[in-house]
């Protein structure tokens, strides 16, 4: 199904596009046949990755030359992300790999926004299986969290790494802790701006601002938008 979503959201690339690439296995899928269009049909992008992850994944498919930093750039054509889930109403959640501020940083500036995944990521409420996840500065995290648990209830958790020999807390590409938090109830679209205004808070993985999105699901059916 990754695989499917993929060659849809590559019809939307244009010769000439700078292109977002979004964080996540099925992005990584899009980056992939994103790479055969280039090299098969030459078309002409400037890419811009939404985490180490991603540009470490454009240089093992042969797009490392494409890639330019975020703030090379004036404007981006079109971005192609995944989501840990999406609700009917058109919000989302990101963050499960971590990536979530410069995901947001590209697709929220995206001219275009097409968000593919598979269907039982659709969901009726935000949050359903997964926490919200919250970028803090390190020095701010227990404050932080103290500051949501009281204000909204739910229960906040520090993200700790479970990779490779690595102790403590999970360190974003940025630098950063990661707060794990469920709240009580659903998330709604004001949420998004509420957390961020909490100082110490970096961003989130809630998504609200972008409901204009192309939303691409994909079941055994085939593909289908939202």
């Amino acid at each position: 199904m990754k695989e499917l979503l993929a060659r849809k959201a590559v019809e939307f690339v244009r010769d000439g596009s700078v292109v977002g690439l979004g964080s996540g296995s099925t992005a990584k899928a899009f980056i992939e046949e994103l790479s055969r269009a280039v090299a098969e049909k030459g078309i002409r992008v400037t890419l811009v990755a939404t985490s180490i992850d991603s540009e470490l994944k454009a240089l093992e498919v042969g797009l490392g030359p494409y890639l330019v930093p975020p703030w090379a750039v004036d404007s981006i054509d079109l971005a192609v992300d995944g989501a840990d889930e999406i609700s009917r109403d058109r919000m989302f959640i990101k963050g499960g790999g971590g990536a979530m501020v410069r995901e947001k940083v590209v697709d929220y500036r995206a001219s275009t926004l097409v968000i593919i995944a598979e269907a039982h990521k659709l969901v009726d409420r935000l949050p359903s299986n997964r926490p919200i996840p919250i970028e803090v500065l390190p020095a701010a995290w227990r404050l932080v969290a103290r500051d949501v648990e009281r204000r909204w209830g739910g229960k906040t958790e520090l993200r700790a790494c479970k990779c490779g020999g690595k102790l403590g807390p999970l360190i974003s590409d940025n630098g950063n802790f990661i707060l794990d938090w469920v709240p009580p109830g659903p998330a709604y679209p004001e949420l998004e701006d509420e957390l961020k205004a909490i100082p110490g808070v970096v961003d989130t993985g809630l998504f609200a601002k972008r409901r204009d999105a192309v939303i691409l699901l994909a079941d055994e059916r085939g593909v289908f938008a939202l």
